[in-house]
């Protein structure tokens, strides 16, 4: 999400931040290569794929937070306020998230093992997970 506020505008027609998605905490590798979900590498190319099959613009109509860092469940209540729809990634989050009553759509890790890492596997499960949202 933005700065405070964002969740505010959100609510507003004149914003298109139609999802809040929330992942665990940045992997060592992103700390280690100064990424962030916005930025499309690692886990977040296989998610910004899925979410563009979709018709969604991950970077207009999504903002990106992690549980489990600071501030992280603030902005998460704060979308929740706003009527946000909040997506978990992973059951680690989802367990978090259902912890805290917060409502979402539990989605697969985008870097999850199996049969689920292959690209068009992916995208067909967070199409129908994402349907009618």
């Amino acid at each position: 999400m933005e700065r405070p506020g964002a969740c505010e505008r959100a609510a507003s027609s004149s914003c298109s931040v139609k999802f809040l998605v929330v992942g665990e905490q940045r992997s060592e590798l992103a700390r280690k290569r100064n990424v962030r979900w916005e930025d499309e590498a690692l886990a977040a190319r296989p998610l910004f794929a899925a979410l563009r099959a979709c018709g969604i613009d991950p970077l207009a109509e999504c903002r990106f937070v992690n549980l489990f860092e600071s501030g992280g469940i603030a902005r998460v209540h704060e979308a929740q306020y706003w009527g946000i729809t909040i997506i978990g990634l992973g059951s680690k989050v989802h367990v978090g998230l259902l912890a805290r009553g917060v409502e979402h759509i539990h989605l697969i890790h985008p870097a999850a093992r199996g049969a689920i890492r292959k690209r068009e596997r992916y995208i067909a499960h967070v199409s129908a997970m994402l349907k009618g949202a």
